[in-house]
C-alpha cells in the first residue's frame, strides 16, 4: 500500500490503450467504444502520433449525420495531458478540473498511455487513504429514481435537472430492478429531422425522436424498462471504502448501488473516490514551517516548491513525513542584491535529514538544498533495503 501522494501516473497508466485513427468513421468508433466499454479513446496516426481524443458524447452527437463520412478528426477534442511523475492526487485534480473522462501521456508527440475510470479504480486498490473512507460518507445519498414504466423522456429530464448521469429503476412495488444511465439514452436518441437508419426523413414536430429502422418513435413512447441495465452492481447496506473498491474491481464496474431491503439508498462511483482523493494535498499531511522570509510572495513560492517536491521523487521515497522546516537568512550585497542561506530539515521515518546551501538566486539555492535532501534520503533508503536482503 502507498499514499495517494506516492502513487505515480507511471505506475497506473494503461500503456496499450485502444485507439482510433483520424480517418475512422464515427459509426466504427461507436462500435469499438461499445465493444470495449469505453467512454473516450485517443486518436493516433499510423506513427502513433497523438492527434486528439474522441468522447462517447462526441460520437453520439454526430452518429446520425453521415456516420460513414464523418471522421474522428472532425469530432475530436484536445485531451488533458499529465506527466508520468504526477501523483494520484494530481491526476484526480486534473480529471476534475478538465471535466474529461480520459487523460493522456505523450512524449515527443507520441501517445505513451492513458488513464480513465478503469485505471483510477485499479489504483485506488493500492491507496492507503481508501481505508479511511466509507460509502456512507463519500457516496451520493440523495438518490433520484425512476420507474420501469416511466418514459425515457422523463428519465432524461431528471438527469438534466439534477445534473446526474444514472438513475436506479424501480418496479411498481418499489423494488430495485435495474439502472438506466445517460449513455443508454444517448444511443437511442435521434435528432429531429435527421435521416433514420432506414433512410427516411424524420417528422418536423418539436419532440426528440428515437432510432428504429424505417420508423421513428417519440421518447415518450419508450419505457425505461426497454433500455435499462437489469443487472447493475448492488450491495445491501453501506460498507468500507476498501471493500467497495475491491467489489467494483472484481466486477469491472464504475459504480455500486447501495440498497436497504432491496431499495436504493445511495450510489457510490469511481468519480466519488476521485473527488475524495483530490483533497489529499501534501499540505494536509505535512507540517511546513518557513522562517526568515518577510515577503508573502516569497513564502508562497517556497511553500509551493516544497509541496511539488513532496509530490514528486522525494515524496515517493518517504512514507511518513512529519514536518518540513525551512530557515532562510538574507544578506545584503551593496544594498542591491541579496544572498540567500537555506537550512532545510525534513523529519520523517529516516530521522531528521538536513541540508544547508547558499546562493544568489533564492529558488536555485532552494532547489540545490532539496536535491541534497533527496540524495540523502535515497542513499539511506538503499542502505536499509540492502540490510533487509
Amino acid at each position: 500500500m502507498k499514499s495517494v501522494n506516492q502513487i505515480t501516473a507511471e505506475e497506473v497508466l494503461n500503456a496499450d490503450p485502444v485507439t482510433v485513427s483520424p480517418d475512422m468513421a464515427v459509426s466504427k468508433i461507436k462500435t469499438r467504444m461499445e465493444e470495449n466499454d469505453l467512454r473516450a479513446v485517443p486518436v493516433v496516426d499510423e506513427k502513433d502520433n497523438l492527434k486528439g481524443a474522441v468522447g462517447y458524447r462526441d460520437v453520439i452527437r454526430h452518429i446520425q449525420f453521415n456516420p460513414e463520412k464523418t471522421k474522428a478528426d472532425q469530432v475530436m477534442h484536445e485531451p488533458p495531458r499529465f506527466d508520468e511523475e504526477d501523483s494520484l492526487v494530481d491526476l484526480a485534480e486534473l480529471r476534475i478540473n478538465s471535466g474529461r473522462k480520459m487523460l493522456v501521456l505523450e512524449e515527443g508527440g507520441k501517445l505513451v498511455g492513458k488513464i480513465d475510470d478503469t485505471e483510477f479504480r485499479e489504483a485506488f486498490a493500492e491507496a492507503e487513504e481508501i481505508d479511511d473512507t466509507n460509502t456512507r460518507t463519500i457516496g451520493s445519498n440523495e438518490v433520484i429514481r425512476v420507474f420501469e414504466e416511466d418514459s425515457i423522456e422523463e428519465a432524461r429530464h431528471k438527469m438534466l435537472d439534477n445534473n446526474i448521469s444514472r438513475l436506479p429503476v424501480l418496479d411498481n412495488n418499489g423494488n430495485l430492478t435495474g439502472m438506466v444511465d445517460s449513455t443508454d439514452i444517448l444511443t437511442t436518441i435521434v435528432p429531429k429531422e435527421s435521416p433514420s437508419p432506414g433512410g427516411t426523413s424524420g417528422p418536423t414536430d418539436k419532440e426528440t425522436q428515437i432510432a428504429g429502422g424505417n420508423k421513428k418513435l417519440k421518447m415518450t413512447d419508450i419505457n425505461v424498462s426497454e433500455i435499462m441495465n437489469r443487472t447493475p452492481l448492488t450491495h445491501e447496506g453501506h460498507m468500507e471504502g476498501r471493500e467497495a473498491v475491491e467489489l467494483m474491481n472484481d466486477h469491472e464496474s464504475s459504480q455500486i448501488i447501495i440498497t436497504d431491503d432491496d431499495y436504493p439508498v445511495s450510489i457510490v462511483a469511481v468519480k466519488d473516490f476521485i473527488d475524495h482523493v483530490a483533497g489529499y494535498q501534501v499540505s494536509d499531511m505535512l507540517l511546513v514551517q518557513i522562517t526568515g522570509l518577510d515577503v508573502d510572495e516569497e513564502k508562497a513560492v517556497v511553500h509551493e516548491k516544497i509541496e511539488k517536491t513532496m509530490r514528486g521523487t522525494l515524496g515517493r521515497k518517504v512514507e511518513k513525513p512529519k514536518s518540513f522546516t525551512v530557515r532562510v537568512r538574507k544578506f545584503d550585497k551593496d544594498g542591491k542584491q541579496h544572498r540567500y542561506e537555506f537550512t532545510v530539515k525534513l523529519d520523517c521515518e529516516f530521522g531528521v535529514v538536513t541540508a544547508q546551501e547558499e546562493g544568489w538566486d533564492m529558488m536555485d539555492t532552494l532547489d540545490t538544498a532539496l536535491n541534497d535532501i533527496n540524495t540523502q534520503i535515497r542513499k539511506e533508503k538503499e542502505k536499509r533495503e540492502e540490510h533487509r536482503k
